[in-house]
């Protein structure tokens, strides 16, 4: 029998993964396990944080890793008064101008620039929190008020999230304790979890990246892929292009806004051949969709995985298999449901494009390897 979350609990929008979230941080115990990419001041931040450092000061053991490259001011903004309360907090990778020593660093001046240098390229992508060892929330949800409707109304950008409880729950753990510790990424466990995709060691990388592609290649009814940094890995570009080329309904929906302003200019082409080899490409057009999600037959996954070259070789993801059909059956109608209010992307407006766009967009997609 296959294997599947004892509990399962899909979000679509910020508000709601954030209630439940900081209610689930309310009534911690034991322990608590955060990391985010983006920690920005905000409404959403002040309440994390406040709900971080009263669980602290009830006895719960706190943890939270935040990307000091997503989240350049949280050195200033929430690091003294969390430090203060007792969180122990790390900083995955840090600005090389910030010379401070932060926990985790080496003593060394020039080592501490040395090893800021070294993991520019590197960051932590993940966006998860860990409850008591039994629950786990994951998904595209930074700690941002651009997620909530209160601050942003009808631009709240758009992302999926998950509450599960199960045994690869430990996997989790696991991973966070290695990012927390600075652990050698050659220090795997003995088995990769099923339920959650990991890429936090060498294994663990080439097993999350493998799993993604035979999913793809595996495929024989539909591919559907929402994501808004659409710039592929070439072996994931050429099974899209080949299950297309078989038959298989082969469906990209991408944002038509989106925070990246580079991020129109390297996809274009891409996209362009794309479908000119049959896949469908949509351009959603109400607000930023920030979701990833992948569906290939009746596999299905969500998380912060957004199936390009930062994801498959340099950031530190974490991304969940759906397994509850009623979820499962959420996910496809909400895809549909966003296709209705989407556009094919139209092939002219690649052909239609002066000769100096091209070629400025062709010299830009020599960028993908870093985006």
């Amino acid at each position: 029998m296959p294997q599947r979350w004892d509990e399962e609990t899909l979000f679509t929008s910020g508000d709601e993964y954030f209630s439940e979230l900081l209610n689930s941080i309310s009534q911690a115990y034991s322990s608590i396990e955060m990391e985010s990419y983006i920690f920005i001041q905000g409404v959403l931040a002040d309440r994390v944080t406040k709900a971080l450092i009263e669980a602290a000061q009830r006895g719960v053991r706190v943890r939270l890793i935040v990307d000091g490259w997503g989240s350049p001011s949280f050195l200033w903004d929430y690091w003294p008064q969390l430090r203060k309360a007792g969180v122990r907090t790390r900083f995955f990778r840090v600005i090389p101008l910030i010379l401070r020593r932060l926990p985790g660093d080496s003593e060394g001046f020039f080592q501490r620039f040395l090893n800021r240098v070294r993991g520019l390229n590197r960051g932590n992508h993940r966006k998860f929190c860990l409850i008591d060892r039994q629950e786990l929330y994951v998904g595209s949800f930074n700690v941002s008020d651009v997620h909530l409707t209160e601050v942003h109304g009808d631009k709240t950008w758009k992302d999926l999230g998950v509450r599960v409880r199960g045994s690869d729950l430990r996997f989790a753990e696991r991973a966070f304790q290695r990012t927390f510790r600075g652990w050698t990424a050659l220090n795997w466990p003995m088995r990769s979890p099923e339920l959650l995709l990991l890429n936090d060691t060498v294994l663990h990388k080439r097993r999350a990246r493998n799993h993604h592609l035979r999913r793809i290649k595996n495929a024989r009814e539909r591919i559907w892929l929402a994501t808004p940094y659409f710039v592929p890995i070439r072996s994931v570009a050429r099974a899209l292009m080949d299950r297309a080329k078989r038959g298989v309904d082969v469906r990209i929906m991408v944002p038509e806004e989106n925070d990246v302003f580079i991020m129109h200019w390297l996809s274009l082409p891409l996209l362009q051949n794309l479908t000119k080899r049959g896949v469908k490409v949509y351009i959603y057009k109400p607000r930023f969709a920030h979701q990833k999600l992948i569906i290939a037959d009746e596999w299905m996954a969500v998380g912060s995985t957004n199936l390009n070259h930062r994801s498959f070789l340099h950031d530190l993801e974490m991304d969940v298999v759906i397994t509850h059909d009623e979820n499962k059956k959420k996910l496809v109608d909400l895809y549909q449901e966003d296709q209705k209010v989407s556009e094919l992307f139209d092939r002219s407006e690649w052909a239609n494009l002066p000769f100096w766009q091209r070629w400025f967009t062709s010299v830009v997609v020599l960028l993908k390897y870093w985006a």
